[in-house]
């Protein structure tokens, strides 16, 4: 990502001897688009872009949940400490003017790298934090007795997706879930005062994610990664499979069965009325709802409505605590405007379909 011709290409010749997998963009809106699709390891940035500066970039990659963790080098001809100092509180971890020291930038990288991997839980696939971050956070607003929900989400049919594909292909529909619950939440933050700080996604591991934010907006955003994710999902399929709409494969008993398409399982619980006293009840719950979302064997979400029925009399309560399910995911669901719109970038517009 720089101004002068020469450079980005020389750099990335040079890091490639060195082993490293470069991939390259010229704008800081393909650059972000980029990193938010294929999380890197690190992040080299210029300060100046054709479309934006790179301290405003830099700053934006810092609020999403995908690239918080994320090395970033940023670069500039600039050797004035007060540029240093406004990359540095952008949110880089180091700097470097230009002319560029080759072995000082692949040192910086590495040793970047390696703090990176050492101190943080980073789920390795989908770059999200992992357990051990999900524990402390939900522990964090049990203790200060915040009122919020916790949306839990499971693959449906991953399985037999897995067996036909292998677990390369199965990796992309994880990282497309991670995407699609990326791209919904931070969407919806940008646009709302209630969302603005008050949200955390973490990855559990395998299919398994974990969104925590303000109750009042739990179903929209579950309406949207539905939509999302429903809307992607035929892509990972190939076009014979995706004609037919499903695919031949085998039960865990080993009967020949068809199978649907992958679709995602969400389970909402909300700690409203300060129920919950530890992060382990919330998980109880939701393993239960999800597994009830998981039946119907398509995208859907449940809610558990059971501490919204305290004062309701017990025939009416035992009737109203069901979850409630979502049967049609996704109809008439409103997409925010993405990450994209803080830069000022116009929405992407939709991506025509293989064989469509």
């Amino acid at each position: 990502m720089d101004d002068e011709a020469n450079l980005p290409i020389f750099l990335k010749d040079f890091l490639e001897e060195c082993g490293f997998d470069v991939s390259m963009a010229v704008t800081g809106k393909s650059a972000l688009r980029v990193a938010l699709e294929n999380p890197p390891d690190a992040i080299i940035l210029d300060v100046d872009l054709p479309d934006t500066d790179g301290y405003t970039l830099c700053r934006t990659m810092r609020r999403t949940s995908t690239l918080r963790t994320v090395p970033i080098v940023m670069l500039t001809a600039l050797s004035d400490k007060r540029n240093e100092i406004a990359g540095l509180r952008a949110g880089a971890d180091d700097y470097l003017t230009k002319p560029i020291d080759t072995e000082r930038l692949q040192a910086r990288l590495e040793n970047a790298l390696s703090r990176n991997i050492r101190e943080l839980d980073a789920n390795p696939l989908t770059h999200l934090p992992g357990n051990t971050s999900i524990l402390q956070e939900m522990e964090r607003r049990l203790r200060k007795q915040e009122a919020f929900a916790v949306i839990y989400s499971d693959l449906n049919n991953f399985k037999a997706f897995n067996d036909r594909y292998g677990f390369l292909r199965g990796d992309q529909a994880i990282k497309l879930a991670a995407q699609c619950i990326v791209f919904s939440v931070e969407g919806r933050a940008a646009q709302s005062m209630l969302m603005s700080g008050n949200w955390f996604i973490g990855h559990v591991g395998g299919d398994d994610f974990v969104v925590i934010l303000p109750a009042e907006k739990a179903e929209d955003v579950s309406r949207e990664i539905i939509k999302r994710f429903d809307a992607a999902v035929p892509d990972l399929y190939d076009p014979e499979d995706r004609a037919r709409g499903f695919i031949q494969g085998k039960t865990r008993q080993g009967e020949p069965a068809q199978f649907p398409f992958v679709g995602i399982a969400l389970a909402i619980v909300s700690n409203g009325g300060l129920r919950f006293s530890h992060p382990g009840e919330i998980s109880s719950m939701a393993s239960e709802l999800k597994s009830y979302a998981k039946s119907f064997g398509k995208s859907a979400f449940v809610t558990d409505r059971r501490d919204r029925m305290a004062l309701k009399e017990e025939t009416d309560s035992a009737q109203s605590s069901a979850p409630s399910l979502h049967e049609k995911p996704g109809e008439n669901a409103e997409m925010p405007p993405d990450i994209f719109s803080e830069l000022g970038f116009l929405p992407e517009p939709p991506r025509p379909k293989e064989g469509g």
